[in-house]
């Protein structure tokens, strides 16, 4: 609880699909779902609504979350509507209260999305995802279709509004840098599955994968004279449908001990450290 999981990996990774399945906007075809001991895909109807309530899921696109026949200020109120928590006048109250924590000015509750800018209409996105006052949020690559200085200022709402709330964050990114700010947790996904996980501040320091290490060889450094090395990986993903005997990722990976094993035998992830897990037979050889 109070804590962020980011969930990072390239396009296509199934990271996306990870969070429509854990808000039930998707059915997994296979696992669980569990939150607070619940186990989501037992509830429906009534049940799963009530639920809803308590976790809800800010988009990628926020012009495409948004319905363009709908003002704003609407948007923000139907959850309150749907789950009967206000109407009328005090409806009107709450978005006045929703939008003004999420820096918008209240007027502009009857416009339209198009008459806002991409940042303006991620806040309403924020807004109404907190309007059923939930206790976890997924956060579906929230920033990544904002410019870099109005992406700065919807972190730093993310984090005032979580400690001012004590929420919980799922956030998923392909941006590193900006994980490294948000995160206190990350897990590595690759073809659909984890293949690390690990406080932040120790998977940034060491990684125990291999695509772990390519993927921070790759975040860029300010200090154009600082010593790096880029691990460049050869070759596409494999089909996500199609995948590959032994490890997925063998047939892309740079690590030195790379052996028949890895084409044989899938690894599971499993404990290789304090806190910390990984996908990979020779995790604790990694250069």
């Amino acid at each position: 609880r109070g804590e962020t999981l980011a969930l990072v990996g390239e396009s296509g990774s199934g990271k996306t699909t990870v969070a429509r399945c854990l808000v039930r906007l998707l059915e997994p075809d296979a696992g669980r779902i569990r939150f607070d001991g619940t186990d989501l895909q037992t509830l429906s109807g009534r049940a799963l609504r009530a639920f809803r309530r308590r976790m809800q899921i800010v988009f990628q696109d926020p012009y495409g979350s948004l319905n363009p026949r709908m003002t704003v200020g609407n948007a923000v109120a139907e959850p309150l509507a749907i789950h009967g928590l206000a109407r009328g006048r005090e409806a009107d109250q709450r978005v006045v209260a929703l939008f003004r924590e999420v820096g918008l000015d209240p007027s502009y509750r009857t416009r339209y999305p198009h008459q806002l800018s991409g940042g303006q209409r991620q806040r309403v996105g924020i807004a109404r995802a907190l309007a059923p006052n939930p206790e976890f949020l997924v956060l579906d690559e929230p920033v990544s279709a904002l410019d870099v200085s109005v992406q700065a200022q919807v972190l730093v709402l993310l984090r005032q509004l979580q400690e001012r709330r004590g929420l919980t964050y799922l956030f998923i990114a392909h941006d590193l840098a900006v994980v490294r700010q948000v995160a206190t947790r990350v897990a590595v996904m690759y073809l659909g599955r984890i293949v690390e996980e690990a406080p932040a501040e120790r998977l940034f320091a060491g990684p125990r994968h291999p695509y772990t290490a390519a993927l921070l060889s790759a975040v860029p450094v300010p200090d154009p004279a600082a010593p790096r090395r880029r691990t460049v990986l050869r070759g596409e993903p494999p089909s996500p449908v199609d995948l590959p005997a032994g490890c997925a990722f063998h047939t892309r990976c740079p690590h030195p001990a790379r052996d028949e094993r890895c084409v044989a035998e899938r690894p599971e992830l499993r404990v290789v450290g304090q806190e910390r897990r990984a996908a990979c037979h020779y995790a604790e050889q990694m250069p």
